[in-house]
């Protein structure tokens, strides 16, 4: 679905389809498409691309056995540079310290989470046309993820009870803090917490 298709297209799935999570303040309801990725990296982080970006892939234990007890003689770190087909998935939005998780921006995460993969046969021979870059370093991506926060915080603003101080009583030479109003993103997505493997 992913790589045959953009590897002839201008255009990035994965851009797309995080940054629709975003738009939709958490909440992807789409038909599950199957997803044939390129595994750039697969220790210590499982990354996978589209041809364009990549994003982290986190898998269910139980995708993790299935995967073995059908491909006993591989393990998981060997698919670096391989072709996977994920046939069942789902994306979840969480806080993250992005200080922390580099596949993260303005300390929120999208998950892809894998339930069911498979190895694609004859794979190791697929060569990428371009160099896939971090999703998260995208500006679009960015300022995508700025504007749902942006919702939140102005969200929140809007439906707290403190008013604006009076500047005109203030001192000339007064503390930093004078007249700042605290605020803070309320974000209403349902953060996900699907176990998986590390």
């Amino acid at each position: 679905f992913f790589l045959n298709y953009l590897q002839m297209s201008e255009v990035s799935a994965f851009k797309q389809l995080y940054s629709d999570m975003f738009k939709n303040a958490g909440d992807l309801t789409i038909p599950k498409k199957t997803i044939k990725c390129y595994v750039k990296e697969s220790f210590p982080h499982f990354l996978v691309t589209d041809g364009f970006f990549y994003v982290a892939c986190y898998f269910t234990k139980k995708a993790v056995d299935e995967f073995h007890s059908k491909f006993s003689n591989m393990n998981i770190t060997y698919l670096r540079s391989r072709v996977i087909i994920i046939s069942d998935w789902t994306l979840e939005m969480n806080r993250v310290n992005s200080a922390n998780v580099f596949t993260s921006y303005g300390g929120l995460e999208v998950r892809l989470v894998a339930k069911a993969f498979k190895l694609e046969k004859g794979s190791d021979k697929v060569i990428l046309t371009r160099h896939p870059s971090n999703l998260y370093r995208d500006a679009e991506v960015k300022t995508t993820i700025q504007a749902f926060t942006h919702r939140a915080i102005t969200g929140a603003a809007s439906a707290a009870k403190s008013s604006l101080p009076d500047i005109s009583g203030m001192k000339h030479n007064g503390a930093v803090s004078q007249g700042v109003v605290a605020s803070s993103a309320k974000y209403n997505f349902k953060e996900g917490h699907t176990a998986v493997a590390s």
